[in-house]
């Protein structure tokens, strides 16, 4: 009877060290674990200060572009933008060239969540990137976003998830 302990798996078993899409989800659940620690406190999402910095850079933009721009789908986009404009955080006003449109920019009460938020994601940022030198980092973000946009048509949110289950009949 074999009474040795079972030995723990590698982090990464070299089989799958050459594989960019595994590779790349895995670290997607690492950054979002660690994201989450800090927005979640405050009701948010991981992703969710993505979308306050990207209406701070970006103030007047309606929720399709603003939803393109943080690669998410717009349902889940127009129903953050809700929560922070239920919320007090972001305004929505119409545009001018196109009245069906929101405008959403940061309140004063949005951008002291933003500010409250922002140490803290650098902290987290600085903590997935430490294992590098301050130059890896950069090479490595650089070529992540070069990645991203070569392949930006395959970015699709929600894309490879199932199919919805048929329902029963």
């Amino acid at each position: 009877m074999n009474t040795a302990p079972p030995i723990a798996p590698p982090v990464v078993p070299g089989i799958h060290r050459r594989v960019p899409g595994h590779l790349a989800r895995r670290f997607a659940q690492i950054c979002n674990t660690m994201l989450t620690e800090v927005s979640a406190p405050h009701g948010l999402a991981s992703w969710h200060f993505a979308l306050l910095v990207q209406i701070r850079d970006t103030p007047g933009m309606d929720r399709n572009w603003l939803a393109a721009a943080i690669g998410c789908d717009a349902t889940s986009t127009g129903q953050a933008l809700e929560r922070f404009v239920a919320a007090g955080q972001v305004l929505r006003e119409t545009r001018a060239e196109d009245r069906r449109a929101g405008a959403f920019t940061l309140t004063a009460a949005g951008e002291a969540l933003f500010q409250e938020l922002a140490g803290p994601v650098r902290t987290v940022a600085r903590q997935i990137m430490s294992p590098l030198t301050d130059a890896e980092s950069e090479t490595l973000l650089s070529l992540l976003a070069r990645l991203i946009d070569a392949h930006e048509a395959h970015a699709r949110p929600g894309g490879g998830r199932r199919p919805p289950r048929p329902k029963p009949k």
